[in-house]
């Protein structure tokens, strides 16, 4: 197998629409064709990490370079691995972000000439930088502005990443978070008094920079694909979607001091899939039969379950369940709805049941 290292700068600014794309798009080629990686991005610049069989990752930069929106495509580095450092990315992202200036070696990737020799500048700097990649996978980097006030709270937040990504939630506890922020546990909670105020801050850091990236999905291609979009993503990080599940039960829990807050981000989110719905019937991507209340109510009865039964049922494709069934779904939307009394739905696979196709295909 092949790890590859390229910089590049992009044409012109990438608008949101155009980075979520993107990022949909290059992470379902990259899951057709067993390629794994990172791509970081600050202002124009691009850095890319690839990994895969020696062929794919060859024609897969091959590809890269053909990209009009990319300009000065360098390959910085390629090495022979034997082991994927990225195994569980098909592309994870890193926006911009005031903390990527702390990467060593990530501007200069840029600035300088291109090695004329293996082994210069350009290539070391490139390993050094994958070198950090493979110890911050999991940093969570965004486009906002981070003040010096804000930024250790965010170094936490990092930090707090890495321990449930290795440990699990239930094991996370805040003298492991101190010390891999490096910090002290009394440092710590003069951010985070409690160990649920940390972990609610977590949420919102890492679940809105996996997805915010992908929101104009929504209203470029749909609710359904916004939905599948977010289904590839965090299929990617099963450690987010752990921490997810364990926010049910302090949701529901009125005493928790994380509930109001759980409580208003999952009612936000029903909110934009059912917008997002609502646009379609106007766009005419989904027909004016489909009630929009409803059919949210169907999609995330469908996306919250299949996220379930993901993390409980070993080898559960969770990315190929969700278009099935979606596609379905769809079928019933331009159906009318019919009340169906559902003890009289026959047992047995007779001539009744065959000629009731229907049944189910209603709202």
């Amino acid at each position: 197998m092949l790890s590859l290292v390229y910089v590049s700068t992009m044409a012109r600014p990438v608008t949101d629409e155009e980075l979520a794309e993107i990022l949909v798009i290059a992470r379902e080629k990259n899951l057709q064709l067993g390629i794994t990686g990172i791509l970081a991005h600050q202002g124009s610049n691009c850095l890319g990490i690839i990994e895969g069989d020696d062929d794919v990752v060859r024609e897969r930069f091959a590809g890269i370079r053909q990209d009009p929106r990319h300009i000065n495509v360098r390959e910085v580095a390629v090495d022979h691995i034997s082991a994927r450092a990225f195994p569980e990315w098909s592309m994870a992202f890193q926006s911009a972000d005031p903390l990527i200036k702390d990467i060593p070696g990530f501007l200069d990737l840029f600035t300088d000439h291109p090695d004329p020799v293996p082994g210069g500048g350009n290539t070391s700097r490139a390993k050094a930088l994958l070198e950090w990649f493979r110890k911050h996978p999991l940093a969570p980097l965004t486009d906002q502005g981070v003040g010096d006030a804000i930024e250790p709270r965010l170094q936490i937040i990092s930090a707090a990443i890495m321990v449930l990504h290795d440990v699990g939630v239930e094991r996370a506890d805040m003298d492991q978070i101190a010390d891999t922020a490096g910090i002290s546990v009394d440092a710590l909670r003069q951010h985070f008094p409690t160990r649920q105020s940390l972990l609610t801050a977590t949420v919102d850091r890492w679940s809105s920079t996996l997805s915010r990236p992908l929101l104009p999905i929504a209203e470029q291609y749909g609710a359904v694909a916004y939905l599948h979009a977010l289904i590839v993503a965090y299929s990617e990080e099963p450690a987010l979607m752990r921490l997810l599940a364990s926010t049910l039960a302090a949701s529901s829990d009125p005493a928790n001091e994380g509930a109001d807050y759980y409580r208003t981000l999952y009612l936000r989110f029903r909110q934009t899939i059912r917008t997002a719905l609502e646009h379609d019937i106007r766009t005419g991507r989904e027909p004016n039969t489909m009630e929009p209340a409803r059919a949210t109510e169907q999609l995330l009865a469908l996306y919250d379950g299949l996220r379930v039964q993901s993390l409980l049922v070993p080898g559960f494709d969770i990315i190929e369940a969700f278009d099935r069934a979606a596609s379905r779904m769809r079928r019933g939307w331009s159906e009318d709805y019919r009340r169906t009394d559902l003890f009289e739905i026959p047992l047995d696979r007779t001539r009744e049941h065959t000629a009731r196709p229907d049944l189910f295909g209603s709202q």
